[in-house]
């Protein structure tokens, strides 16, 4: 009489270790070298804490990074030059921008009427960039004041 053949048995499906990175069944976070007591697994709530804890850390070393890239950059004063109809429409100023900051960088300034500062309408542009300590002079095209030259001021904020 001839005995069936058995077939090996299918592996458990495995995971690693938290710890040490050792195969260990799919049920268990760490191996018996690892919790040598056989105490209870991590609960959901420390593996979330643990990916919490991440997170907060990354946002601090970016705000750590983000401070030293932006230290010595402005502040920034504008001034409003001549403002002239442009071709096609709307009208062309004349900004004047410094940087007392010890780095060069562009800026955003924000163009609004000079009789209306506040609750006018208003207009932002870029700068090109500013050299440290120093100052430029350029033409913007604008066009949230229609086409009637008039009197603008500017704000340039620090980035």
């Amino acid at each position: 009489m001839t005995t069936p053949a058995t077939l090996p048995a299918k592996p458990e499906p495995t995971h690693a270790c938290l710890r040490c990175g050792r195969p260990v069944a799919i049920d268990v976070a760490l191996c018996d070298e690892c919790n040598p007591l056989g105490l209870q697994q991590p609960a959901a709530t420390q593996v979330h804490a643990l990916a919490a804890g991440g997170i907060v850390l990354f946002v601090v070393i970016l705000a750590i990074l983000g401070r030293i890239g932006l230290s010595g950059v402005g502040p920034f004063s504008g001034q409003a030059g001549d403002t002239v109809a442009a071709p096609g429409g709307g009208l062309e100023i004349t900004l004047s921008v410094s940087n007392r900051g010890s780095k060069a960088a562009a800026t955003t300034c924000r163009v609004v009427e000079a009789d209306r500062p506040a609750g006018g309408p208003s207009q932002v542009v870029q700068t090109p960039v500013v050299p440290a300590g120093g100052s430029i002079t350029f033409t913007a095209s604008i066009t949230a004041f229609g086409d009637e030259p008039r009197a603008l001021g500017v704000d340039c904020d620090s980035p």
